[in-house]
């Protein structure tokens, strides 16, 4: 299921003719008109309109991404790639949602949320021991 993108609830906003070239560091929903050369580091929802840029390192806790990531994202809880949506790099993240026509080209790391470590523990006790295949 997509998330809702409330703009009302936008607390930070660079607008289509902002460049911002260095480290940024915020919280809540940040949405992106402009182009942003460096790193990213943001608690909370990050919105990429169609004519958002950023080269370099973003990590969020989730992304929805219209525009042109080149560069790493890491995402805690999300990245949604819409139709008009381009990343080119590396990403790490538990959920990744490509939409039709959306573009990924890249390595991908999707692990479990830290409240999931349980589950896999469940599962890997689970496994026969590696001597039993032998047979």
């Amino acid at each position: 299921m997509p998330m809702k993108q409330n703009l009302e609830e936008t607390n930070v906003y660079l607008g289509k003719n902002s460049f911002f070239e260095g480290r940024l560091t915020l919280e809540g929903v940040f949405r992106l008109d402009g182009k942003v050369q460096g790193e990213i580091f943001h608690k909370g929802t990050l919105i990429m309109s169609e004519t958002a840029i950023v080269k370099g390192k973003i990590e969020v806790s989730a992304l929805i991404l219209n525009g042109m990531v080149e560069g790493e994202v890491n995402a805690k809880e999300r990245i949604e790639i819409h139709s008009r949506g381009r990343l080119f790099g590396t990403l790490s993240t538990p959920v990744l949602v490509v939409q039709d026509g959306g573009v990924f080209e890249g390595n991908c790391k999707m692990g479990m949320k830290p409240a999931d470590e349980s589950i896999r523990e469940g599962m890997e006790s689970q496994l026969p021991e590696p001597s039993t295949f032998d047979s």
